[in-house]
């Protein structure tokens, strides 16, 4: 599988051809390297199979790709057992299939080695796009969590200890959870009800009222959803950074994405102590939205975004052009129908309280759900959406587009990844305290788990969580 962008060379494709086709030694064996790393780490033999991969990709890219390169916890633990087959991997794999020598250096620690690891795994999440498309999660995860992860290996004996994998609970949806508790709320009034709801008793009526509010909870998703249903999107360029930004997050995105791009091209400082943006080499030559934002720089991001807000309406008229945003009418039309179940079962409930005060019944705990029921309508009345189904349905398309720079963003893909995913994806990075900032987090992102490297007698070189193993300098 290749990236359909990418234009291979013949000795690039000839390179891929003998990865495919390497035995690692194993063929015939009755334990292969597939099963030996299956049974070694509890992994399913078609997730041993898909690491296997993963890992003739790493190497692709570790020989094709010109620059140093990072494997993945998954990909490590291939080249760690491929390295035990020392014979098969010196004498066989590197000098017949690659080409080359490919050697696993474990890191020497520090802020700096973590440092420059999440630079080249970053690098690496950018080449496998390029080569392959958009890297696999369950094989190459985000930075944050390949940072993370090294600490949470460990070697057990079976013999020993037993093993319990961690329970994962469903995550049902919303319309799921609702559905389920409109039947469990209606059962019971299925039994007996009256001709009329108004003269059901307290708690009868309690019952059917929760069970009409979770109905309202449904039926305004459904009508929100059709209502932000226009059709395709219009033909049109590929939106930019700033565009995507709005269309992801608004206003507030395209502030945040900004900063962000201001800071990686080291244009602006973020000053943890004031929380405010700075220029040290001044404000001159900034593009639109930059020069806006810089001119705020001196307020909250709260202040900027209501400031920056009244600028940005050429850029909503193009995404409304192509059916991106909905128009004004739509979105009010679609604020006001969706709150409309909310507003009758309001007018219902209030009807019932009238009736409980002539008949000197405690009214209390209806009047509590009323106010649930008249915040919620509120809410969806004045939260109106923006975004149509083709906005969604383009988002989806850039994030897969761009998986490797929200997974962990180069300097030059910062912006673009804060436009598609907020700032939590600079957490781990050098710009993490602006992330804290917008987090309201005090704890200091800092320099990450344990980590190896690798080099090629070519230049290129690689780093991941590891364990002793070595594969010599």
């Amino acid at each position: 599988m290749t990236s359909a962008e990418t234009v291979w060379s013949a000795p690039q494709r000839a390179l891929w051809q003998r990865l495919e086709q390497h035995d690692f030694g194993t063929c015939g064996h009755r334990l292969d390297f597939t099963a030996r790393l299956a049974r070694e780490h509890g992994w399913s033999e078609a997730y041993a199979a898909g690491a296997v991969r993963e890992y003739q990709r790493f190497c692709f890219l570790a020989m094709a790709s010109g620059h140093a390169v990072t494997p993945s916890d998954a990909v490590d633990e291939v080249w760690h057992l491929h390295l035990t087959y020392s014979r098969d991997y010196w004498t066989r794999y590197c000098p017949d299939v690659l080409g080359g020598n490919l050697h696993h250096e474990p890191s020497r620690g520090g802020r700096e080695q973590a440092g420059l690891h999440y630079a080249q795994y970053a690098q690496t999440l950018a080449s496998y796009q390029h080569w392959f498309g958009p890297p696999p999660l369950d094989y190459w995860p985000d930075a944050q969590t390949q940072n993370a992860s090294p600490a949470r290996y460990r070697r057990i004996d079976l013999n020993r200890h037993w093993l319990l994998r961690r329970p994962r609970l469903p995550r049902p949806r919303w319309s799921q959870l609702g559905l389920a508790g409109l039947l469990l709320g209606a059962a019971p009034l299925l039994q007996a009800l009256p001709l009329n709801p108004l003269d059901m008793s307290g708690p009868a009526f309690l019952g059917l009222f929760i069970a009409l509010l979770v109905l309202c909870f449904a039926v305004q998703a459904v009508l929100r959803r059709r209502l932000r249903d226009t059709g395709p999107a219009r033909p049109g360029a590929q939106p930019d950074e700033w565009s995507i930004a709005y269309l992801a997050g608004g206003t507030r995105r395209v502030v945040e994405a900004g900063i962000a791009r201001l800071l990686a091209e080291d244009r602006a400082q973020w000053n943890r102590k004031t929380r405010r943006l700075e220029f040290p080499r001044g404000r001159s030559g900034l593009e639109f939205p930059l020069d806006l934002i810089a001119s705020q720089a001196g307020r909250d991001i709260d202040e900027m975004t209501k400031r920056l807000d009244p600028q940005l309406n050429e850029l909503r008229r193009s995404l409304r052009d192509r059916g991106l945003l909905l128009p004004p009418q739509r979105r009010r039309q679609a604020g006001l129908l969706a709150a409309l179940p909310f507003g009758l079962l309001t007018l219902f409930g209030i009807a019932k309280v009238w009736i409980g005060i002539l008949r000197d019944r405690p009214v209390a705990f209806l009047v509590m759900l009323l106010l649930i029921g008249v915040i919620a309508g509120l809410i969806v009345l004045f939260r109106m959406p923006e975004r149509s189904r083709a906005g969604d349905a383009l988002l989806q398309q850039l994030n897969l587009k761009y998986a490797h720079a929200r997974r962990a963003p180069r300097n030059s893909d910062v912006g673009l990844a804060v436009a598609l995913a907020g700032t939590a994806v600079l957490a781990g990075t050098a710009y993490a305290d602006f992330h804290n900032y917008r987090e309201r987090n005090s704890g200091d992102s800092g320099g990450g788990g344990s980590s190896c490297s690798s080099s090629s007698d070519g230049g290129s070189s690689c780093s991941s969580g590891c364990g002793g193993c070595g594969g010599g300098d």
